[in-house]
């Protein structure tokens, strides 16, 4: 099962933690990523969580992944992600 499916086969609002582990990045670059808006995020209270069903829909798209349904993210959308890439 690939990252995207274990996103998708969740449910419930996942802890940064529990991101963290699952992407292996450190807890501070989720934070800076759910900051900027970059990463798909809420709060409860003072505690940031995150939908693992958008979570998923942000990878493919950021990765140009296709989608369950077979829909290809819009060309300017992966142009604006490579784009994103190069400078981060």
């Amino acid at each position: 099962m690939n990252l995207i499916e274990q996103l998708e086969a969740r449910s419930g609002a996942m802890k940064v933690a529990e991101l963290c582990e699952l992407l292996g990045v450190d807890d501070k670059h989720i934070y800076r990523m759910a900051a900027r808006g970059s990463l798909p995020s809420f709060h409860v209270g003072g505690a940031v969580r995150f939908d693992p069903q958008e979570v998923a829909k942000w990878l493919r798209t950021k990765y140009g992944v296709i989608p369950s349904d077979g829909k290809k993210p819009p060309a300017a959308v992966r142009a604006a992600n490579q784009r994103e890439q190069r400078i981060a």
